[in-house]
């Protein structure tokens, strides 16, 4: 969409958004696909993005809750992709665009799981932490608050070694008990993304991070599609993932003076 066709908007939000959003590649968005001019993007907020483009190494591999155009732009820019998806159509198709480095498993509400899995998640639901749900059944599912009907999803990550991931992104179902499982699937240096974490219903999620020695840090703000503020976080045990986010000019324009 042409930034100009906004053109009867106040002049500073113009301003803004010929200085912000468009340069962020909002307006490209506006269909529902999350993108950018470079093409598609994660669908999280644009503060997260940035820093997520300045720290990911192509020597990551990446587990992720929840497919997407996510899954398509890692795919891109590290070694290993993993999604585990819950529904089956919309997995077909991401798998259409998918390069070779990325793998989409499906596992779909209330599939059988072998007692191997069953039982590692036993200790969850023996002293299960709050998981607020609504009287609504579908709501619950969307928002990734059911966790009984998703247990072969969420341990679809016990199909690899502990510590192998340098990132896993929590953007999916069963929220809270895939941070259960995700947290000792993730190597010592590596990092959490998630996303929407503005809402309460994860509560439960944030505290086992917190007791299993991670920090949160919010990134606020606008992102692809929406028209709304939103949060996408990331949960670090080591700050030492930050090192790689050193900017340096790109033009002699862009020495700043």
């Amino acid at each position: 969409m042409d930034i100009k066709e906004h053109a009867d908007l106040n002049t500073h939000i113009y301003q803004f958004a010929q200085g912000y959003l468009e340069t962020r590649g909002w307006f490209d968005s506006l269909d529902g696909i999350p993108r950018n001019k470079d093409g598609v993007v994660p669908w999280i907020t644009y503060p997260a993005f940035i820093q997520l483009s300045r720290i990911v190494r192509p020597d990551f591999k990446v587990f992720e809750y929840g497919c997407g155009g996510s899954s398509l732009w890692w795919s891109g820019k590290v070694a290993e992709v993993t999604s585990v998806e819950h529904d089956s159509r919309w997995a077909a198709h991401v798998a259409e665009g998918a390069q070779a480095n990325l793998r989409i498993v499906v596992r779909e509400m209330d599939e059988a799981v072998d007692e191997a899995r069953r039982a590692a998640v036993a200790p969850f639901f023996a002293d299960p932490p709050n998981l607020p749900l609504s009287p609504k059944g579908a709501h619950n599912r969307l928002h990734g608050l059911m966790s009984e009907e998703f247990v072969a999803y969420a341990t679809e990550i016990m199909a690899f070694p502990k510590a192998h991931f340098d990132v896993i992104v929590i953007d999916g179902m069963a929220r809270v008990l895939s941070t259960w499982v995700a947290i000792s699937h993730l190597k010592p240096g590596g990092f959490i993304l998630f996303d929407n974490s503005d809402r309460w219903q994860y509560n439960a999620a944030y505290q086992m991070l917190h007791a299993a020695g991670f920090r949160r840090i919010d990134y606020y703000g606008p992102g692809p599609v929406n028209k709304l503020e939103w949060c996408t976080s990331l949960f670090v045990r080591d700050l030492s993932v930050f090192e790689a986010a050193v900017d340096s000019a790109s033009t002699v324009s862009d020495m700043g003076w």
